[in-house]
């Protein structure tokens, strides 16, 4: 017989004794704002590769994501979310011969759709905190590319389509009419790269040196969220 002593199954064994306002049988509509960090430790920080006397360097810039969000409580402590993204990301190019250095701005664009899990668990008599994890699917429409007097930069999208994992852990202050306000943080750890990058040098209209990167689109954010109020739904009466 297996010994109920593994953490995980002391936090689930706590969560059905931890008294929680009933979300269930609420669906609401949401809107949220996400602002978008890189992490080195996540391996998005910045790139500075050298060839010979070229220098190239690729920083990542702050981003946002924008969007609405829609969510099903199913329990009074489970509850599904889902919803739809604009995302921008910032990517800040240079290039040097160790001479003269050209700078450009590039800004990656793309959707998603993302789905988690959530549990919550009651602080207070209106705040609430909760985890969730979940999987998402990054869109990107298009290539991009930037032009400079000295050097051309071509991001090509690897997929128009690329999974990855969410994560998230926040808290809620929830009213009785005015409806729910959320802050959060979050990760959105993409399985492979989502760009491929060529950076060429160029010289009287010809390209005297390039190099070729990968740019992996993992990024943290501070989730922003208000959600509309809505009543439980009614439940259907037992046919006898």
């Amino acid at each position: 017989m297996r010994r109920f002593n593994h953490p995980l199954n002391i936090c689930l064994f706590l969560f059905c004794f931890i008294q929680i306002k009933a979300q269930e049988r609420v669906s609401t509509v949401g809107v949220q704002l996400k602002p978008l960090f890189s992490s080195k430790f996540f391996g998005t920080g910045p790139q500075t590769i050298t060839d010979s006397s070229f220098t190239y360097g690729i920083n990542p810039g702050p981003g946002y994501a924008l969007g609405m969000v829609i969510r099903r409580g199913f329990t009074p402590t489970l509850s599904l979310e889902f919803g739809l993204n604009y995302v921008v990301r910032n990517y800040d190019i240079n290039a040097s011969d160790g001479v003269e250095t050209g700078s450009e701005r590039m800004k990656i664009v793309g959707y998603e759709i993302p789905i988690s899990q959530l549990v919550f668990i009651r602080l207070s008599e209106k705040i609430y905190m909760n985890a969730s994890a979940g999987f998402c699917i990054n869109m990107f429409p298009s290539d991009v590319y930037e032009e400079r007097d000295n050097f051309f930069a071509f991001a090509g999208r690897n997929n128009i389509f690329t999974p990855s994992l969410l994560a998230n852990l926040g808290f809620e202050y929830r009213t009785e009419d005015k409806g729910y306000f959320y802050i959060g943080t979050s990760l959105n750890r993409q399985f492979n790269p989502i760009f491929g990058y060529s950076i060429d040098y160029v010289r009287n209209n010809t390209s005297v040196n390039s190099i070729l990167t990968d740019i992996n689109g993992t990024y943290l954010s501070i989730d922003l969220k208000y959600f509309f109020h809505e009543d439980p739904e009614k439940k259907g009466k037992k046919k006898k």
